[in-house]
């Protein structure tokens, strides 16, 4: 009777931790033109306010397209950004998001093309998700992905 009782418990954890884990955010991706002007450097930009939009959106050193709307109302907008890359293009993808329950964790790859270009095209190389709007943290991982291109 204890035994079950304990590997009843025991596997109610497990399940539990399992749903913890594996509770995926759904998304959208909004790719960004390479003629934004974000930092040279990688970084990542979490966006909870149309006030947080702006002030984001004029630190840019350049806005050559306009940026989309967000309805920040009902989303976060997350920025992936691989920074400035002189032998482009290279792709920016959110590969999934999931709640653990006290933070978001976001996984993002950054691969080089996979059919090489004629020649480089530099420039800064991100995309936005939004998420439906939440206050938890966030929590960025990412990836290099690299194929033949000569210039990559």
């Amino acid at each position: 009777m204890i035994r079950s009782l304990a590997t009843a418990l025991l596997l109610s954890m497990f399940v539990t931790a399992m749903a913890a884990e594996s509770d995926k955010v759904p998304f959208q991706v909004l790719p960004l033109p390479p003629t934004v002007g974000l930092p040279d450097r990688h970084d990542n930009f979490v966006i909870r306010s149309a006030q947080q939009w702006e002030i984001w959106a004029n630190n840019l050193t350049a806005v050559d397209e306009p940026l989309p709307s967000i309805d920040f109302e009902h989303f976060t907008a997350l920025i992936a950004s691989a920074g400035y890359k002189e032998h482009g293009p290279v792709v920016v993808s959110f590969d999934s998001i999931n709640d653990l329950g006290n933070v978001i964790r976001v996984h993002v790859t950054v691969s080089s093309p996979t059919t090489c270009p004629p020649q480089a095209v530099s420039g800064h190389y991100a995309a936005i998700a939004l998420i439906p709007r939440t206050d938890k943290p966030i929590q960025f991982d990412s990836s290099s992905r690299d194929t033949a291109c000569p210039y990559h």
